[in-house]
């Protein structure tokens, strides 16, 4: 039994319009049988009013119609949706017209007699670009539902693991207990500490960041604490803290697991007393600013391995956060593109095209281990060198797809050649007979004429 064709779920209807209604239900059979839903109209007013209603993935339709021609109810279809793909059938008069349109935007246009493989290839390349066109329609309209709920004091994301992590910053901003944010490198750790700050009370005082992993051992204490004139060699003038110079704001210590477990005994104090002591003199100054504290590491591991002080421990992680990875929140790719997309053009004052449906897709299919700042980084990269690059420099889906269509296309070339070869030969064995050629290729008679004119097989001279 021959096996029925798989059928294009995810495609809509295709839509045919032909006056002649034999053609009609000839191009209905083929397209059927290729496995595509099919809806065919003989008048195209008609064929209009169910465009108008319902979504179709392509329209196949002849240029000589009567009261509406092909090209006017194109044009027609323009009016409706400038994307949906149109394949015009014409005569061999018609060509010219069939041209033109293509220019007006018509997808492409196919001779007649009709042949059934280049008609499927057609459509097939038809619905592939329907499908992109409304992937980023869909794409364009989730964003913009995702807009309006899904930015969160600078944060970005809709999935519930963002929602929960909204939550919690909204729980501990009017709070002054220290604040302890865990995560891997590149998920936005100081972002979230700001969302915090900018969330409560102290929005529009300052935010102090102070990476401790970026600063010179030996000059930790005095970032943090300050210190006093003459408290070093150098020190020429007294410097304020960093601690001082928050006030009654925000600072936030940054990869707290690189300070060094000497200087942890006096982070200590600062917390327990509130106050510090600048290096080199003999008075405390009052601190009143928040605490937050970031790490990427585990830092119970840290304490069992003598690198992290316990007590400190406890006096840090009093309101635990934790930044999900963005391999867990895959659903907010698409606008994370968009925020840097959009952040790239204006700081680059450049126009660059929105990343299209396919290339969001194949991002969604990688694992991201830097995180949001990979995901940046790529994004960046792409604006700069285009579409077709990515972080592995791999191929995106859509260059894929174009090499895929250019091999069959090749492999197509060749088979239509060996065919051409195989039928001359046979031709030329019986002195150019159709009857006995169609009967020993095991094909119809008509099959037989529409090959010989596809390759332009010349009888007369095979008759000689």
């Amino acid at each position: 039994m021959k096996q029925q064709p798989e059928a294009h779920e995810f495609t809509a209807p295709l839509l045919v319009v032909d006056d002649d209604l034999y053609l009609l239900v000839a191009i209905k059979q083929t397209l059927t049988l290729a496995g595509y839903h099919v809806d065919t109209f003989h008048e195209p007013k008609k064929a209009l009013a169910a465009i108008s209603k319902n979504s179709y993935s392509a329209v196949i339709a002849d240029i000589k119609m009567p009261k509406m021609d092909g090209i006017e109810l194109f044009r027609h279809i323009q009016e409706l949706d400038t994307e949906l793909p149109v394949i015009l059938i014409t005569g061999h008069g018609d060509v010219a017209m069939a041209v033109s349109a293509m220019k007006e935007g018509a997808y492409d246009f196919l001779q007649k007699p009709v042949d059934e493989d280049i008609l499927i290839a057609s459509i097939e390349r038809a619905v592939e670009k329907r499908r992109l066109v409304i992937a980023n329609r869909n794409l364009n309209d989730r964003l913009k539902k995702q807009r309006k709920g899904y930015h969160f004091h600078g944060l970005v994301g809709g999935h519930p693991l963002m929602q929960r992590l909204y939550e919690l910053i909204e729980a501990v901003a009017e709070e002054s207990y220290p604040v302890m944010i865990y995560g891997e490198t590149g998920t936005g750790k100081e972002l979230v500490a700001r969302a915090i700050h900018d969330a409560g009370k102290r929005y529009g005082r300052p935010f102090i960041a102070v990476n401790m992993a970026a600063i010179p051992v030996d000059m930790i204490e005095s970032e943090l604490f300050g210190h006093a004139r003459g408290a070093f060699t150098g020190a020429i003038q007294q410097k304020q803290g960093k601690f001082e110079y928050a006030e009654d704001g925000t600072i936030f210590l940054d990869e707290i697991c690189s300070m060094p477990i000497a200087l942890q005994s006096k982070l200590l104090r600062v917390l327990e007393e509130k106050s510090v002591t600048p290096l080199g003199s003999n008075s405390s100054i009052p601190i009143r600013a928040r605490v937050i504290t970031a790490t990427n590491k585990d830092l119970e591991q840290e304490i069992r391995q003598g690198t992290f002080r316990q007590d400190l421990y406890f006096r840090l992680n009093v309101l635990p956060i934790k930044t999900p990875p963005l391999r867990e929140r895959k659903e907010d790719i698409p606008l994370l593109v968009e925020r840097f997309w959009l952040g790239y053009c204006h700081d680059r004052q450049l126009k660059v095209e929105p990343f299209s449906a396919e290339v969001i897709e194949q991002m969604k299919l990688q694992d991201w281990p830097g995180n949001i700042r990979e995901l940046q980084n790529q994004v960046r990269r792409t604006c700069i060198f285009g579409a077709q690059e990515n972080a592995n420099n791999k191929p995106l889906a859509s260059d894929i797809i174009k090499r895929s269509l250019e091999q069959q296309t090749l492999l197509k070339t060749v088979l239509e050649q060996i065919e051409k070869e195989y039928i001359t030969e046979v031709l030329i064995k019986n002195k150019g007979l159709i009857p006995p050629t169609h009967q020993q290729l095991g094909i119809s008679r008509k099959s037989l004429y529409d090959k010989i004119n596809k390759y332009d097989i010349n009888l007369e001279i095979l008759r000689k």
